[in-house]
């Protein structure tokens, strides 16, 4: 184990991973990261341990991370958001705390830190316990999934500075970050040296640092200038209903605060519309017509909704695909 590193009460499994990506990182190996493979199928990016040092330089430089921080990982070692965390303790020469990961890491931790990346399910636990905890921490990282508008508008009601990134493990972590809590921005920035195109709309990032070639996404965004845009959803994921364009991603972060539980939102054929707007849940439950138009436009409104127990990619992600695969056409309730 890295001095650096400090375990609190980890499992064998939990060490062993650690020790192994120490082991590697001291050797100069490189070092494979696995895909989150919720849009397709999971894949293993090799990275060298340059590309990981110069990805990890950025984020301290941006959050003035240094041998006077202290952090706290709370994320699964075998995703980038572990493997990144353990890195920038090492370029930053910061202690690094280390804990298992589950939905409150901060339940029993009692020591100050400075910096922490957290997923938003954790966000909202920690809320929901003791949210004066995150008030004490100087950098929150947010990832690995969008962030609900109600969970913006509880971090901004306990007045929680945090950010947002942008990114996915092709990239090494984030390219671009937005402030959310007390200042809520729908406006990311890029990191010093990642610029951004277009193509049909689509988000293209320009980061020489990490790939010499433009890396395309399927993000669909709208361009401010080469280091800002505003980000709609993924092109892949987006719903043409009656000839009207529909972003399921946008929707969902509208949708929190009226569906209780895990959700999500997707397409069905249909011989009126083309593609009908359904909302897939794993709670049971009866939300009508008038209540979701509280929210949205009559076409924004799902035409119908499912209810099943989810299936996740092994970095804890919903794999709506294979979930949805699994409702029949019986299952779907007409939303009234």
């Amino acid at each position: 184990m890295h001095p650096l590193f400090h375990p609190i009460n980890l499992q064998e499994e939990t060490l062993e991973k650690i020790e192994s990506f120490c082991r590697t990182w001291d050797l100069g190996l490189d070092i494979s990261i696995q895909t989150s493979g919720s849009t397709g199928k999971p894949k293993s990016i090799q990275f060298s341990k340059e590309q990981l040092i110069v990805s990890a330089k950025k984020t301290n430089a941006f959050f003035q991370l240094n041998k006077e921080s202290k952090g706290l990982l709370c994320l699964s070692p075998d995703t980038i958001g572990g493997k990144m965390m353990m890195v920038r303790a090492l370029v930053g020469q910061f202690p690094l705390y280390i804990t298992e990961a589950s939905l409150n890491p901060l339940n029993d931790f009692h020591m100050d830190i400075d910096f922490i990346a957290l997923v938003p399910a954790q966000v909202h636990q920690i809320l929901q316990d003791h949210p004066d905890k995150l008030k004490h921490i100087a950098h929150i990282l947010i990832g690995g999934a969008d962030i609900s508008m109600n969970l913006m508008d509880q971090l901004s009601q306990h007045e929680i500075r945090a950010h947002q990134s942008f990114g996915m493990t092709e990239t090494i972590s984030h390219v671009a970050l937005r402030e959310i809590g007390v200042q809520n921005s729908d406006i990311y920035e890029g990191l010093p040296g990642v610029t951004f195109s277009t193509k049909d709309h689509r988000l293209c990032i320009h980061y020489p640092d990490i790939q010499a070639e433009i890396i395309e996404t399927n993000d669909e965004v709208e361009l401010i200038d080469a280091t800002h845009f505003r980000w709609f959803g993924r092109t892949d994921f987006v719903i043409n209903s009656g000839g009207k364009k529909i972003h399921p991603e946008t929707l969902e972060q509208q949708f929190t605060t009226i569906i209780e539980g895990p959700f999500f939102l997707s397409s069905i054929p249909d011989d009126t519309w083309g593609q009908a707007l359904v909302c897939v849940c794993e709670r049971e439950q009866s939300i009508s017509k008038d209540t979701f138009s509280s929210l949205v436009r009559n076409f924004e409104i799902p035409k119908f909704m499912a209810f099943t127990t989810f299936i996740h990619t092994k970095s804890g992600k919903v794999n709506r695909r294979e979930t949805q695969v699994k409702i029949t056409a019986h299952d779907w309730i007409r939303v009234l």
